[in-house]
């Protein structure tokens, strides 16, 4: 069985009721207290360092600008909180709606990212992945998203889409939502070439549950599984190595493959390496700008590469926007290259470009 909870989106309660605090500090309490009372609502401790606010109608989205003006952020982020509809009593069964008081007002603000996954309004644009000895033909192609909301013709970057959804705590479902309709959309497109699809291992909590659904739709859709790169993304935030290698071997035991992406952003990467045994790395866009100008990104990145293959994974370097910085990649025998210079981003997906004379593209 797959896991609901993924599925599963809570919306934040809009109507009248009772919202209770419990900053980290009593001087804040005090100080909330008479600022919400000052404001026309009625607040009272209801327990020691518990304070009860009443909201006639709105629910926390309500008092959000009032909250802000009277609590700095880090009184937000440590001040536990819960939002009870009227007529409904604090319990044992609350706890699952007990958040950080800066999540439950995230989640507020966040309805129209939950139309968003609950109807799953993506769209993919493609960019390809090519040979860096011989760039006119796509090796791969990368999905990345784009949200789309009615009535709006430009399209919800995936950064602000990432991060409403960690702030809201509903990263979990727009990751699963992502992952399927990169499959669905790229099957759509036909492809011949590797798909990479990012994916956010701080999601996945236990691979059995949290991927069974992606693997329902790979087999439902009958795409080739060999032709299907399971990036993970943000390896910087990752503490839990030995849970990312579950999840890695989850994936290759189903015949998928694995990229490491921005290898050479923080020493994690470098840790993952040995760990993850990925069949893929992709080195930092920062390191590749400006390589073929710049000696210290010269000797960081070459190192990189020798590692790599000596280690047998291909590698790839991505935000190359300059024939210089190809050149520099391809004297040093980099598999794979990706960024402007070759083709931007796009729906349907471009085929890429030869660069054409020297400097910037």
């Amino acid at each position: 069985m797959t896991c609901p909870d993924c599925q599963t989106i809570e919306r934040c309660h809009q109507g009248p009721g009772e919202l209770l605090l419990a900053p980290f500090l009593s001087h804040t309490l005090k100080s909330v207290r008479r600022g919400l009372e000052a404001r026309g609502l009625t607040a009272r401790e209801a327990s020691p360092g518990v304070l009860s606010v009443f909201l006639p109608e709105g629910g926390p989205a309500a008092v959000d600008g009032s909250l802000r003006e009277l609590m700095s952020e880090a009184e937000i982020r440590d001040c536990r909180a819960a939002f009870l509809p009227q007529g409904n009593t604090f319990g044992i069964a609350s706890l699952r709606d007990t958040h950080s008081l800066e999540t439950l007002l995230a989640r507020a603000g966040s309805g129209w990212l939950a139309d968003l996954i609950e109807a799953e309004r993506f769209e993919f644009h493609f960019q390809p992945i090519v040979s860096c000895a011989d760039p006119g033909r796509p090796f791969a192609y990368e999905s990345l998203m784009r949200g789309v909301i009615p009535g709006q013709e430009e399209r919800v970057s995936p950064g602000r889409l990432i991060a409403q959804a960690r702030a809201s705590q509903l990263l979990f479902q727009l990751d699963r939502a992502a992952r399927i309709n990169a499959i669905r959309q790229a099957v759509a497109h036909g492809f011949e070439a590797r798909v990479f699809i990012n994916f956010n291992p701080t999601t996945i909590y236990d691979p059995a549950f949290c991927l069974k659904s992606t693997l329902e739709e790979v087999d439902r859709l009958g795409a080739d599984a060999d032709r299907l790169v399971f990036e993970v993304v943000e390896s910087e935030h990752i503490s839990d190595t030995r849970h990312l290698q579950r999840i890695v071997e989850h994936y290759k035991q189903a015949g998928f493959q694995v990229a490491l992406d921005d290898l050479g952003a923080g020493y994690s990467s470098l840790n993952l390496l040995s760990t993850l045994r990925p069949d893929f790395v992709k080195f930092d866009r920062e390191l590749v700008s400006h390589v073929h100008e710049d000696t210290y990104k010269q000797t960081v990145l070459s190192k990189l590469i020798e590692m790599a293959q000596e280690l047998g994974i291909q590698t790839i370097a991505e935000g190359v926007e300059q024939v210089g910085e190809w050149e520099w990649l391809r004297a040093r025998a980099v598999d794979y290259v990706q960024g402007y210079l070759f083709a931007r981003p796009a729906s349907p997906p471009p085929e890429p470009v030869l660069p054409v004379g020297r400097g910037g593209h």
